[in-house]
């Protein structure tokens, strides 16, 4: 019986091109949609869930409190692993990691072929035994076991050696250390919140061999024993740091506490500073399924649609099949088998057209898709449970519509056509309302996205290039600083611990000289040459000059020094910016004097608030020179700097950023969800006018008739038009009137995660209504003309 049903339903289908066509279109674009944002999401869930035992391994962060502000950073001391397997009984194992990238880059030197690293981490020798990273060549227990070793996942190899094969054993000089290359891994997975391009055995670093309590600049990881107790351990935690840290915090006015986070929770668990990626929002995730789901949505409805308005023209199959004794559950399964059929050519098309489109998805979305997963037996599972859910769902309208037909009304042509309008036309409001919606949404985004791009960040970033500066470089760099400026490639020449885009420096006011408060504050160590270089504005008192002593040397002569606060840090002192110039507070160590106020600026993104800022003139915690170009061009300077660079520098690559590429690159994560906003709005808007089409198509078959009457006693095809899309617009009337409610509580929902917003205006909500309109007007203008335009004689002796 199925089988003759879906011989019958292929030759239906196969016979009315445009009606298969048109509903394998759409069912196509709304699975692609789904199954990529499926894997998108499941990619982002799947985070550090590879590792044995994944769920027994928990990464530990450090928190700072003082005065009632805390600061969480992902970092701890060095000493915290090796007193975690001593004094804790529930951990079976921790590691260590030094993220060398939080403070600098590395020179690696393979026979005199340079190149400038970031991604260089210090590991301990547990750290293939808690991470079980797969090594093509050693023995993970004694890769990392000695000083000077160092692994390399492929990737590294590849670029080092032509042939990881023959990278083991291998002489690698590191900042002018010999590194012998022990092991080689695979490429760390774009699913792990770690990611390197060398491990190096920690045991080579200085804390590798004398762990200590400061500073606290490690990643520390642990195995917990099986059915630990979760509290127990956080309270022997508070005990270690009271024991360990208590005293030395109390002295600083800090308390600390270190707590721990399953390593499966920290891609979505939240930013902490110093995180090794960037990490993600669990609520993009949430959106994106929504917007999974109403794509599908739109692709049933699409074919409801075209489904009931082919009812009128299959009226006259029904009734004969069932003056010639066919039953009605017999009817409902030839219908609904055609649903089937449609969906599972769409499934079969969504595959290839998913294996085709997959790296342009990759490359807007920022996340490689697993498509393997596809053809993998819970895929295809998962396939299965879609072509049930979407081809039942699907039919299921139509094949109760079609099969409950009175046969001799069926014949007579005297159906009830208006039978089921109100849920016709309640699926195209719902199909304007998401297409609107969506458009919406990518408007909201692309505006805040905007607002970033041009706020004015109280600093010039335009024309100002970075470049990494080593320690052993620091004797050379008047040298670079005077011939940039007397060659004229350079306007102002400073160095400084980061760029402005992020300074992550914490500190503490603490009481003394004429302050009596305790708060956090960011430090920036830098130059004299700062204010000038970057364009900072002086809002009282003066710059640093370069008479000024600096705090390394104020604290080995035990005297003031001078420092720069920003607005808001006098704000927070409770003083007036003219008022402040020349206080002294306390930073910690000696006293210092504030010569200057600087006038507010962005040292971070703007999802948090500039918070309070103190400047020190402190050029040995230097990690970067900054340039400032002369407008115009930057290339040819480039290759001038170059030049001067390789004379001074032979040991350095020429290495190079513009500062506000680097500001844009802070909001790489939004750019991708805007990007994503785009694609699927046009993929909605798309499918939803191909459901304006089948009720375009069932209101112009059902008047016919009128039509060509109206044709006959003179009306245009304008006036046509005018007629029909007049309940259309009716409905999108109502649609946008629910999309501009949600889009106002997306804007909120959205830009809370910013402390400066930008103003929606209502040309977003505008815009995104009539775009919607325009083409939902030239979706009813074509089939109206296409209808106005058949033979009036032809038509009305049909009727």
């Amino acid at each position: 019986m199925w089988k003759n049903y879906f011989t019958v339903s292929f030759r239906n289908l196969k016979k009315r091109k445009l009606y298969t066509g048109i509903n394998i279109i759409g069912l196509t674009v709304a699975i692609v949609s789904f199954l990529a944002i499926a894997m998108y999401t499941y990619h982002e869930l799947s985070y550090d869930k590879m590792y044995t035992d994944h769920e027994r391994i928990y990464k530990f962060n450090q928190e700072f409190s003082a005065s009632g502000e805390t600061q969480l950073v992902s970092t701890t001391p060095s000493s915290l692993a090796p007193t975690l397997m001593e004094e804790i009984s529930e951990v079976e194992l921790a590691t260590l990691v030094f993220d060398l990238s939080i403070f600098s880059t590395v020179v690696v030197d393979n026979e005199g072929d340079l190149q400038e690293e970031s991604k260089f981490a210090f590991a301990d020798e547990n750290f293939f035994k808690v991470f079980d990273f797969p090594l093509l060549f050693g023995n993970p227990d004694q890769v990392l076991s000695e000083p000077n070793q160092l692994v390399i996942p492929v990737s590294t190899a590849s670029r080092y050696f032509g042939n990881p094969n023959s990278a083991i054993g291998k002489i690698l000089k590191v900042d002018g250390a010999e590194y012998t290359i022990s092991g080689v891994m695979e490429d760390f997975p774009s699913n792990s919140h770690l990611n390197f391009d060398f491990l190096a055995s920690f045991k080579t670093h200085r804390h590798g061999k004398n762990p200590e309590w400061s500073p606290s600049n490690y990643l520390t990881y642990a195995k917990f024993q099986k059915d630990a107790d979760l509290a127990l351990v956080s309270s022997k935690l508070d005990q270690m740091m009271d024991k360990y840290l208590g005293e030395e915090m109390k002295s600083y006015g800090f308390t600390s506490s270190i707590l721990f986070q399953p390593v499966s929770s920290i891609h979505l668990g939240g930013n902490v500073l110093r995180a090794v990626k960037p990490t993600s929002n669990i609520k993009y995730l949430y959106i994106f399924g929504a917007v999974a789901l109403l794509l599908i949505l739109i692709g049933i409805f699409n074919y409801v649609n075209l489904a009931t308005a082919e009812a009128t023209e299959r009226n006259k199959e029904v009734g004969l099949r069932k003056v010639l004794g066919a039953e009605r559950s017999q009817l409902f399964g030839q219908f609904i088998s055609e649903s089937f059929i449609l969906t599972l050519f769409a499934i079969v098309f969504s595959i290839f057209a998913i294996f085709l489109l997959g790296p342009q998805f990759e490359q807007i979305s920022g996340v490689p898709l697993n498509l393997e997963l596809l053809v993998s037996p819970v895929g295809l599972l998962f396939l299965l449970i879609i072509l049930v859910i979407v081809g039942f769902t699907s039919g299921i309208y139509p094949a109760l519509i079609l099969s409950g037909m009175a046969p001799l009304k069926a014949l007579g042509n005297q159906l009830n056509v208006a039978r089921g309008a109100w849920l016709r036309k309640g699926l195209v409001v719902f199909q304007f309302f998401v297409s609107i919606g969506l458009l919406m949404a990518t408007l909201i985004v692309k505006n805040q996205l905007d607002y970033m791009r041009e706020v004015n960040l109280g600093y010039e970033r335009e024309e100002v290039l970075a470049l990494s500066l080593h320690h052993n470089m620091k004797p050379s760099y008047e040298s670079f600083k005077n011939e940039l400026l007397r060659t004229g490639i350079a306007q102002s020449v400073t160095m400084a611990a980061d760029m402005p885009v992020y300074i992550k420096a914490g500190y503490t006011i603490f009481p003394g000289g004429d302050n009596d408060k305790e708060f956090m504050i960011t430090g920036y160590s830098v130059d004299h040459e700062l204010v000038k270089t970057i364009g900072l504005k002086m809002v009282a008192g003066q710059d640093f000059s370069d008479t000024d002593i600096s705090r390394e040397q104020a604290y080995e002569e035990e005297v003031e020094f001078p420092v720069l606060l920003n607005e808001a840090a006098v704000k927070e002192l409770g003083w007036k910016n003219e008022e402040a110039v020349g206080k002294k507070v306390n930073t910690g160590g000696s006293l210092s004097y504030i010569k200057g106020v600087v006038g507010d600026f962005y040292f971070n993104s703007l999802h948090h608030q500039v918070s309070p800022l103190v400047i020190f003139l402190d050029p040995p915690q230097a990690n970067v020179i900054m340039a400032k170009l002369p407008k115009g061009n930057p290339g040819e300077y480039l290759v001038a700097l170059e030049e001067i660079w390789k004379g001074i520098f032979p040991s350095r690559p020429f290495v190079y950023k513009f500062v506000d590429e680097e500001y844009a690159r802070m909001y790489s994560s939004e750019e991708r969800i805007g990007s994503i906003f785009s694609l699927f709005s046009g993929i909605a808007i798309f499918i939803a006018c191909m459901g304006l089409f089948g009720l375009v198509s069932y209101v112009a078959l059902r008047r016919t008739r009128e039509i060509s009457i109206r044709k006959v006693l003179g009306a245009n095809s304008l006036d046509v038009l005018k007629v029909l899309s007049a309940d259309f617009f009716l409905l999108l009337a109502i649609s946008a009137l629910l999309a501009v409610g949600f889009g106002y509580w997306f804007a909120q929902e959205w830009q809370q995660e910013f402390a400066y917003k930008s103003s929606v205006s209502a040309s977003v909500y505008l815009i995104s209504i009539m775009t919607v309109a325009l083409i939902a007007l030239l979706t009813i203008a074509y089939r109206t003309f296409k209808v106005y335009h058949l033979n009036p004689a032809k038509t009305l002796k049909d009727e």
